[in-house]
């Protein structure tokens, strides 16, 4: 068992020194000597990680996943194999199955917290930014380390207690359920009105546009052009009516159709 400890450590060398590739044909012979050995399998899998080939450790981790108690990986290592083939299924953009693989992961090992960041992570990916953010912040109160925040930190710890509840009341992320802004009390009034009367709505649009010219500055600074010398009216509606005859010629009328 010492001569498996020290090729593995052999392995993990030539790993730590970029040499993936020669690390992948390493692990490969050990997998070839000693077939089913759940720590060889692992970092073999790992150094395929870093060759930058996750679908060959997308599939040594499922065979991990698989072995029946007792011949995978001790217990300690455990975390480790769901948290790095959750990271596998991201970088593969398989959200969805990296979630359900991080969440069975923190139901074993709830403490372990390099899966609660890749939950984080996944959720991002999965377009559920509000959970994400949820998922972060409560990352960060855990965190918190003495200082003179500690003051705050209770109200924190509440704060995002009560943002995890309403989350966990609904659906609440823009992305999942294609939440829209409610319409306004008088928009609703107004629509309800004219369906109970079986009328179409008319709207009327008057906009008044002036232009005038402004007071005359202080002779020091000395008097500036200024755009328009005379005033403008604008009048836009929804009438077709001819210009009154006291508009002016500082007045123009112009008439719009709504429909």
């Amino acid at each position: 068992m010492a001569v498996i400890s020290e090729l593995i450590d052999a392995g993990l060398k030539l790993k730590q020194q970029g040499s993936h590739q020669a690390a992948i044909e390493h692990f490969r012979q050990l997998q070839a000597t000693y077939p089913g050995h759940a720590r060889i399998m692992f970092e073999l899998a790992d150094s395929w990680r870093a060759f930058d080939v996750p679908e060959q450790a997308l599939g040594l981790y499922r065979q991990l996943m698989a072995l029946p108690k007792g011949h995978g990986l001790p217990p300690r290592d455990v975390p480790r194999l769901y948290a790095q083939m959750a990271a596998t299924l991201l970088v593969l953009e398989r959200s969805a199955e990296s979630l359900a693989v991080i969440d069975e992961g923190l139901r074993l090992h709830p403490a372990y917290r390099p899966l609660r960041a890749y939950r984080m992570f996944a959720l991002h990916q999965a377009g559920r930014h509000q959970a994400a953010m949820v998922e972060s912040l409560e990352l960060m109160v855990e965190s918190l380390a003495p200082s003179k925040w500690d003051t705050f930190e209770e109200d924190i710890v509440q704060v995002v207690k009560a943002m995890r509840g309403r989350l966990e009341e609904g659906p609440v992320d823009e992305d999942e359920e294609g939440a829209r802004p409610p319409r306004e009390a008088s928009e609703e009034v107004n629509v309800s009105a004219a369906d109970e009367k079986g009328e179409e709505l008319e709207e009327e649009l008057e906009i008044e546009v002036k232009v005038r010219q402004p007071p005359p500055k202080s002779r020091k600074r000395g008097r500036q052009k200024q755009f328009g010398r005379k005033p403008v009216q604008i009048d836009i509606s929804g009438d077709e009516r001819p210009a009154a005859a006291d508009d002016g010629p500082g007045k123009i009328s112009i008439p719009i159709d709504l429909d």
